[in-house]
């Protein structure tokens, strides 16, 4: 097909317009012609699927949502909704609210492993539409100014070739009409990896791993979005460093959160 595409722009200027919409119209009958012909398969069940989402309708809602009952601040499960919990008042650097569609386990952490780690940049949309289905509506209502992705280090973003939470919160600025904004927040010391570090190492690791720009976001209401939440450590890094630069509030939005 991109072949096609190919010998179609390079002969583009020598065809009338009639021409060109009929070849057009041509290769979109075939690429649905394609899709009937050989569909996707679910990233879990691997069953066919006839329509650009990535997962099944039936493995869409055995994925595991956050509980009800947990710490807004942080997320951790409790015995009822709280603002503020042992995990994290402790710490005087949690984001106001923090928002998490799913838990990270099974075919959900299976999922955004593949999408952070092996290219799969086109789950993207889907990825965003399952968040906005599971706490858009929250999302809507708090009121925010900025969307600020977790940056990555400017040597791992070269070496990794995109930033996936950059990409999550481009599709959620967009869904959310708000402006997306990457040079708001900069990761100016190059962190390990954080996978298999403990707690206290993974705060070790990104101590001032940051810096904000108080002209971007002094005053306003921050929309802070990462691919997963373990520990917290990046984020809590991350919303200290936004709120000593004047942020009025910062509120967390990632994928999944690992359930302690």
């Amino acid at each position: 097909m991109k072949g096609f595409l190919l010998i179609v722009g390079s002969i583009v200027p020598k065809l009338p317009t009639k021409i060109i919409n009929m070849l057009l119209a041509v290769q979109m009958a075939t690429q649905r012609s394609l899709n009937t012909l050989f569909p996707g398969l679910c990233f879990v069940c691997h069953l066919p699927i006839r329509d650009s989402h990535f997962l099944c309708r039936g493995c869409l809602e055995a994925l595991p949502p956050m509980p009800e009952n947990c710490c807004f601040h942080c997320g951790t499960t409790t015995g009822q909704p709280v603002f503020g919990c042992g995990s994290c008042l402790l710490d005087n650097h949690y984001p106001d609210r923090v928002y998490f569609p799913f838990l990270y386990k099974e075919a959900m952490a299976d999922l955004i492993i593949r999408y952070k780690f092996s290219d799969c940049t086109e789950w993207t949309e889907n990825l965003v539409h399952l968040t906005m289905e599971r706490v858009g509506d929250h999302l809507i209502w708090e009121d925010l100014d900025l969307v600020i992705p977790i940056p990555l280090h400017p040597f791992r973003l070269l070496w990794r070739g995109y930033n996936q939470s950059a990409l999550l919160a481009g599709g959620l600025a967009k869904k959310l009409h708000r402006p997306l904004v990457t040079n708001g927040l900069h990761r100016i010391k190059m962190t390990r990896p954080q996978v298999r570090l403990n707690q206290k190492d993974r705060q070790h690791n990104v101590h001032n791993a940051f810096l904000a720009r108080r002209c971007v976001v002094k005053n306003r209401t921050i929309l802070l979005v990462d691919d997963v939440f373990t520990t917290g450590s990046t984020v809590w890094s991350a919303t200290k460093t936004l709120k000593k630069a004047g942020a009025k509030r910062v509120v967390v939005c990632c994928l999944a959160r690992v359930d302690h």
